[in-house]
């Protein structure tokens, strides 16, 4: 039997030396068992890996190197073989919950970890990835599910918290196709550095430090720092400014700007609970104004003198106040996201939470139009958005020229409907509440030029749907700043208009605004008026492919004279 089919029951012994007792985990990398050793007893976790089993000659260096990285915070080897025609791996047996359960549990309790917490975490893990790279070996797969924690009671309020990292040596013993297709296929991939292809190979001390980094983050935020993120104490005013420096320097895009090594990130979060601001040896201090992954960095930095006597400074400020109370209040579930998301193609799922609807303080009289909602927080349900414009196919061409009864109907075909422009807005948006689908700050390269013009010979857009990494919201819903204007399913004051949004049509920055919207005759066509539908979180989505097709369309749906044709779903 292959290693790829392998399943070991209660009583089965491996290798002579090991009793299997239970099935505790299973993955694409392979089945984690509890058993004892029949020589002394003791437990142990015994994983078989997915695919054909290694030859001793290939995992002798890599055990070697396992053996030799000793520290308390690591997960000890035993010993790696064949049996039954697959590799198995032979670990200490660890009796702990996963930094995600320990995680997900808090935000179940609408807990935060205190900074104490998060720091000891995290020290635990750098002193466990230190070690390993002192001999010679990467982690590559730093996440929360490899972070073991063991909690223990020690007096009314008070617990003792053991921490130990697994899975060193995974990425070099395990088939590294089940591997990559592991990190790609869920949310892990957030934990992976910017310049790690494959968790099989390649990396560096950085990479492991960028995951470090991102951990830190999310348990100090509550999530994980998606797109243009907020740095910590603009999200909670308990925290030191000194942790949004090693946030910026551990999860910098370059792996040259990140920490040299463990020991010095180390070094970095113990100042975090002294008054020396002054950065660590050989560390770069984050300056004044300095943009981190496209957003703006909270202006309690700045000082307060700025904020008193700019009123744009104290405009920012009061926004970034509220976006990061509004974020506070609303912990985002990135698994819950995808297990969603999963069976609706190319659909983004937003759960139900508030978000800040309108313009926001920072956005001038010279760019939002005074008869916009002014900073509203409101709270919408959860709901499904298609990730590009009609027919939402990657590298497809948006159909234009739709009339508002024309995307219905195509929406309606497909068991959809059209976005309600508040939808639309918090889409645009992301979870951090931008001004822009890309970030805060105007960009006019962002999503390409007006579209307006440039269409082929079947009325559909030359623009490729999702050509631009960088017309993506936070939520990975493309070309809400850009592409065509979008109806919404909502009526005008007079109900013969309906609103779109979106789009380069309304001219540059105060057009392609998330808050901007526009009325339109929902009658009319335009050169670059498409659409996007949605779909409620309780409906389904005509997937089967032996169903009948889909009645006749109402010819009241059809497309005006002269307007591109719709195609049908499929």
């Amino acid at each position: 039997m292959s290693g790829s089919s392998l399943t070991l029951r209660q009583g089965d012994v491996v290798a002579k030396k090991f009793e299997v007792d239970a099935l505790i985990g299973e993955g694409p990398t392979g089945k984690s068992y509890k058993a004892r050793a029949l020589s002394s007893g003791r437990p142990v976790c015994i994983k078989v890996l997915t695919g054909a089993p290694l030859p001793a000659s290939a995992t002798a260096p890599v055990v070697q190197k396992i053996q030799s990285a000793r520290a308390d915070a690591l997960v000890p080897l035993v010993e790696v073989g064949e049996h039954a025609g697959a590799t198995y791996v032979v670990s200490e047996l660890f009796e702990a919950e996963s930094l995600r359960r320990l995680m997900d549990s808090y935000a179940g309790q609408r807990k935060s970890f205190t900074l104490q917490e998060a720091c000891q975490i995290v020290v635990r893990v750098l002193e466990a990835v230190e070690a390993a790279h002192q001999a010679g070996l990467v982690h590559r797969h730093v996440k929360p599910a490899n972070v073991l924690i063991n909690t223990k009671q020690v007096g009314p309020g008070k617990v003792v918290r053991t921490v130990k990292l697994n899975g060193l040596g995974l990425s070099e013993l395990v088939n590294p196709g089940a591997l990559a297709e592991s990190i790609a296929e869920s949310t892990d991939s957030r934990y992976m550095a910017p310049e790690l292809t494959s968790p099989s190979s390649g990396g560096t001390v950085q990479t492991d430090l960028y995951s470090v980094g991102v951990i830190f983050y999310e348990l100090l935020c509550g999530q994980t720092p998606m797109g243009t993120y907020l740095s910590p104490t603009q999200v909670r005013e308990d925290l030191p400014k000194h942790v949004d420096d090693i946030v910026d320097i551990a999860i910098a895009g370059e792996a040259a700007d990140r920490y040299p090594s463990a020991r010095d990130m180390i070094n970095d979060i113990q100042r975090a609970f002294t008054d020396d601001d002054k950065p660590a040896a050989g560390m770069p201090k984050r300056t004044i104004g300095m943009v981190v992954g496209g957003s703006v960095l909270a202006l309690a930095a700045i000082g307060g003198f700025f904020a008193l006597n700019d009123p744009e400074a104290a405009a920012r400020k009061d926004d970034d106040s509220q976006r990061a109370r509004v974020i506070r209040e609303n912990p985002i579930d990135a698994s819950l996201q995808k297990a969603k998301a999963e069976g609706h193609p190319n659909m983004a799922f937003i759960p139900t939470g508030k978000f800040i609807r309108g313009r926001m303080r920072s956005e001038g009289g010279s760019v939002a139009a005074a008869t916009e909602p002014l900073a509203v927080e409101v709270e919408v349900a959860g709901y499904y958005i298609d990730l590009f414009e009609y027919p939402n196919e990657v590298g497809g061409h948006p159909v234009v020229n739709a009339t508002r009864t024309d995307a219905a109907g195509a929406c309606a075909a497909q068991g959809k409907r059209l976005c309600s422009a508040m939808e639309w807005e918090r889409a645009c948006k992301g979870p951090e509440m931008n001004i822009y689908g890309y970030g805060n700050t105007y960009n006019g390269e962002a999503c390409g030029t007006d579209p307006g013009g440039d269409k082929d010979a079947d009325g559909h857009l030359d623009r490729a749907s999702g050509s631009q990494e960088s017309c993506k919201s936070g939520w990975g819903v493309y070309d809400l700043s850009g592409g065509a204007i979008e109806w919404t399913a909502d009526n005008a004051a007079n109900t013969k208009f309906g609103i779109v949004k979106g789009g380069k049509l309304g001219g540059g920055q105060q057009g392609t605004r998330c808050a901007y919207a526009v009325d339109f005759n929902s009658g009319n066509t335009n050169r670059a008026t498409g659409f996007r539908c949605c779909m409620d979180d309780n409906g389904k989505l005509p997937i089967d492919p032996d169903a009948p097709p889909p009645p006749p369309a109402d010819p009241a749906a059809a497309p005006a004279e002269g307007a591109a044709p719709v195609p049908a779903p499929g």
